[in-house]
């Protein structure tokens, strides 16, 4: 049965959750969700209906400038996304201790999620990316509403931010200092270093000190085109399963999103 609750931060910014954790599994999934999205989006209730009979544990949040209005509340910041999510893992290392923690983000959740990965100490080290926005800060930097003339670029400059929907359902605010904050976080250098320093390997096979990955994307993508996932996924050696005819949700075939959740549970099951 799911559960709603709220965690605080340190900082006292609340973090709204969804879980079902049926007890004593072995793997809790945090699904981090997409820019514009929130912890109720089609894609986290896929996975609690998906992950959930095949004996995982799930967990959907919102992520700060997000979904209710108590996250809502907290101001959109990498770092403060960043926090948000090693709040969460902070939680279920108490609450189900030996419990294996993995990560499925998705397109804005899979940038904030490699970031975490790269930046941070993570507890998992299982991580599946569905249509990651590996490209985010140029996506969002090159996006129409910030080009002189715009509406949203007039509001940026007068006002000092803007309101905007990525391929999601709800208008964010943004303003110049996360604008700031996406130029110092590009995910291709911050996975080069991982890459430097021997955590991901060459085949991306499991290792102890190695991250397992694993992506997915929409052939049809027009949110996040699919060279720029093809392109990450060659880099860094990681496998990456791409469906034709499917835009940023997959979810065009009824089928597809099942056959992500497959992909993910096959991922999170490995040894």
């Amino acid at each position: 049965m799911k559960r709603t609750f709220t965690l605080e931060k340190e900082s006292g910014a609340r973090i709204p959750c969804i879980e079902e954790i049926p007890a004593g599994c072995k793997r809790i999934v945090i699904v981090v969700h997409g820019f514009s999205s929130s912890k109720e989006s089609s894609n986290a209730a896929n996975l609690f209906r998906e992950l959930v009979p095949r004996g995982f544990g799930v967990i959907a949040y919102d992520q700060p400038g997000h979904g209710s209005a108590e996250a809502s509340a907290e101001l959109l910041r990498i770092r403060n996304c960043l926090d948000s999510l090693a709040r969460v893992e902070q939680y279920l290392l108490s609450e189900h201790p030996g419990a294996e923690v993995c990560y499925f983000g998705s397109s804005f959740g899979a940038y904030i999620t490699g970031l975490y990965l790269a930046k941070r100490k993570p507890a998992g080290n299982k991580a599946f990316l569905r249509c990651a926005a590996v490209n985010f800060p140029d996506l969002l930097m090159e996006n129409p509403a910030y080009q002189p003339g715009s509406p949203e670029y007039d509001s940026l400059q007068r006002t000092g931010s803007c309101e905007l929907a990525l391929g999601g359902d709800d208008i964010i605010r943004i303003d110049a200092e996360f604008l700031d904050e996406l130029k110092a976080n590009d995910l291709f250098a911050a996975f080069d270093a991982l890459a430097a320093d021997g955590k991901l390997s060459a085949a991306n096979a499991p290792s102890a000190a190695g991250l397992q990955l694993r992506m997915a994307h929409g052939e049809a993508d027009s949110v996040v085109p699919v060279e720029h996932a093809r392109r990450f996924a060659e880099r860094f050696h990681i496998p990456l399963t791409t469906f034709p005819g499917e835009e940023h949700t997959i979810s065009e075939n009824p089928t597809s999103p099942i056959a992500v959740a497959t992909l993910a549970a096959e991922l999170f099951n490995a040894k």
